[in-house]
């Protein structure tokens, strides 16, 4: 498919420059799943296209990408409102956990999906079970994903990561690699040694990234100094697990040796700012990881601690948290914002060819409305974006070429169905977990 989209204000994106710079009467030629041309309209070659979009009045930018969640926990949405982290974990999760099955994973993750592609995030970085429907649900609906079985060990037995590295072994670079799959040790709380050091060799041998939680609260930073003598950081890179590309979500509680043990390995953080508030974790020092040089990426965590997959709150809760918080205006820019929402959470996915608007990229973009009121008067576009925009104003949100929606129609989601079955099987679970308490 041969696609023009034209009358737009273009944004390449997170470009490395002081501030993200904006094209006026722009335009974006899409051949296949790849741009053949982003810039200004009047340098465009000549382009045969078998559809052209009329972007007047709208933002052409790169899609966001959601660099940690847990697409399936859309059914939990709400659950266990207002606990303390063990309650909340004990008394409502993991009881509703033990009511799915593989019919409700897929409309779960299918809710998620339409969701995400709502507010414009085109790709997304998952840790779940039931990863083959996830899996065939991101193959059908058109998504961009890094997907990865959460593995957990108590035992020393490892029994539990057979399953991840089958999945891997059966889709990474799936679906003309819109599908790849990571390695996802659950936490260093939730393992032992032998299967983190079982995760290092095998995801090197693989060639796949390491998904984990780390530091996510002080009772895990105090736990692991109590079992080790170490933070979270220091016993990863003790067992080489940091050798290779990791994603760590949360890094709320680290010291400044744990961001340059980060740094110096290159590993990426995948900020969860109201995630980390509402569950009241606390507040990542990303404003010092930045600084130091460290690879920051934004997630939504699940929705069971967020209540949304709306990644443009993070957007704009990020910098502000660390202005508060330094009582600095100045320390977190507008571009280190986008970057961490696209380019950055891209390379961490393993795509050096994403994140950005330009030619021999991916074409994974969206479209946003600037014609609103919340975005009006766009006399300073680049604060507009980061502090104005809502991912209500996203109107069109394309992945790998393929329009996915396009104001308020999915092209591979049925809305009314998902929203349907969604009721129906959340309220299913709750009366089985009603009816197991009796």
């Amino acid at each position: 498919m041969r696609t023009r989209i034209h009358h737009v204000v273009l944004t390449p994106g997170a470009t490395g420059e002081a501030h993200i710079p904006f094209i006026d009467d722009a335009e974006v030629h899409i051949d296949g799943s790849r741009i053949a041309y982003a810039g200004e309209s009047r340098f465009a070659p000549p382009f045969a296209a078998e559809e052209t979009i009329d972007g007047s009045g709208c933002l052409c930018m790169p899609g966001l990408i959601n660099l940690h969640t847990h697409t399936p926990m859309s059914f939990l949405r709400s659950a266990g409102a207002d606990l303390v982290l063990d309650d909340w974990l004990h008394k409502a999760i993991f009881p509703l956990e033990r009511q799915w099955d593989a019919n409700r994973i897929r409309t779960a993750t299918d809710l998620g999906c339409m969701e995400m592609l709502r507010f414009g995030t085109t790709a997304f970085n998952d840790m779940y079970f039931y990863t083959d429907v996830i899996a065939t649900a991101v193959l059908q609906n058109g998504m961009r994903a890094l997907l990865g079985h959460g593995i957990v060990d108590f035992d020393g037995s490892c029994k539990d990561m057979a399953e991840g590295v089958a999945m891997a072994e059966k889709w990474h670079h799936a679906a003309d690699d819109r599908i790849r799959f990571s390695l996802a040790p659950h936490s260093e709380g939730a393992t032992t040694e032998v299967l983190l050091r079982k995760v290092a060799q095998t995801a090197k041998r693989m060639g796949l990234v390491v998904h984990t939680h780390v530091s996510e609260t002080d009772f895990d930073l105090q736990g692991s100094l109590t079992r080790r003598g170490l933070t979270p950081p220091a016993y990863l890179e003790s067992l080489g697990l940091l050798d290779g590309p990791v994603i760590a979500a949360h890094c709320v509680w680290f010291n400044d040796a744990d961001i340059d043990i980060f740094r110096k390995h290159g590993a990426t953080v995948a900020h969860n700012p109201i995630s980390n508030l509402k569950l009241a974790s606390g507040v990542a020092p990303v404003a010092k990881m930045l600084k130091a040089g460290v690879n920051v990426a934004i997630g939504t965590d699940g929705v069971a601690s967020n209540n949304d997959l709306n990644l443009w709150e993070e957007l704009k809760l990020m910098p502000m948290l660390q202005k508060g918080v330094t009582l600095d205006p100045v320390v977190v820019s507008p571009m280190q914002t986008l970057a961490a929402a696209t380019v950055v959470g891209a390379k961490a996915m393993g795509y050096a060819d994403l994140g950005l608007l330009r030619e021999g990229y991916l074409a994974d973009l969206i479209l946003l409305d600037l014609n609103t009121a919340h975005m009006t008067p766009a006399t300073d576009l680049e604060s507009n974006l980061i502090y104005a925009a809502q991912g209500g104003d996203v109107r069109l949100t394309m992945v790998n070429g393929k329009v996915l929606y396009r104001d308020g129609a999915f092209t591979t989601l049925n809305r009314e169905a998902i929203l349907a079955d969604a009721r129906d099987g959340a309220r299913e679970m709750q009366r089985r977990l009603a009816a197991e308490a009796k």
